[in-house]
């Protein structure tokens, strides 16, 4: 099973794609999507363009995103709802299901602790896909912890599906 991982942000998306082969997990790519337009229109139509590339590239069967969880400014909230959006659309339209995954469940998923730090998930994320480096972003290895999430989540009753409309 081929599974991407998407960590949405407002200028830079990052997205993890791992093979699950044999019960072993195998990174497949990984990186960041970038726009800094001040339009954010056009920002979100880059974000979908680059995504819907890399998901045509990799043809994943299950999509993994974080979902939205609290911030002190409603306005971050709904941007990063709106470039959740787009990122849900992108997958939709490829036949992709998306599951959804709060920060807490993917820290737990990856460490046993709900509020580990970045780091500790960087870490988790190296040693759980026998990594020696990791991409220097955090949205990277986000993305990884989200699609490892998912794979450790996949047969649970836990995870929510957005069906493909």
């Amino acid at each position: 099973m081929r599974i991407i991982g998407i960590d949405p942000g407002t200028y830079r998306t990052g997205y993890g794609i791992i093979d699950v082969i044999n019960n072993e997990n195998k990174i497949v790519s990984c990186g960041c999507l970038e726009s800094r337009d001040a339009k954010s229109s056009k920002r979100y139509f880059s974000i979908y363009q680059q995504i819907t590339d890399v998901i045509k590239e990799y043809k994943p069967q299950q999509c993994a995103i974080e979902s939205t969880f609290f911030y002190k400014n409603p306005k971050v909230v709904m941007r990063l709802g709106e470039i959740r959006g787009v990122l849900i659309l992108s997958a939709v339209q490829t036949g992709i299901d998306v599951f959804q995954y709060t920060p807490l469940e993917v820290k737990k998923s990856i460490t046993g602790y709900g509020r580990a730090d970045k780091e500790q998930v960087r870490k988790m994320v190296k040693m759980l896909l026998s990594l020696t480096k990791i991409h220097k972003a955090n949205d990277v290895s986000d993305a990884l912890a989200i699609a490892l999430c998912h794979r450790h989540n996949n047969n649970s009753i836990k995870y929510r599906l957005v069906k493909n409309i």
